[in-house]
């Protein structure tokens, strides 16, 4: 998998607010879009460099090279 940085979250992802996270989690239940506020991600900096499920389950699958 490849190695992405904060300029990528800044360029691609949707939870980038000035370099911290918005927290936005979208998910389908029963065929439903739900989506809801990670209290724990919520106005954090962004931890891409540590790992993000959002980034590479959403994002990355977006991203045009």
């Amino acid at each position: 998998m490849e190695k992405y940085k904060k300029s990528d979250a800044r360029n691609n992802c949707a939870n980038w607010n000035a370099g911290k996270c918005l927290g936005a989690l979208m998910f389908r239940k029963d065929g439903v879009l739900h989506c809801k506020i990670d209290k724990d991600m919520y106005g954090k900096d962004c931890f891409i460099d540590k790992g993000c499920d959002y980034f590479d389950k959403i994002v990355v699958p977006g991203i045009v090279k």
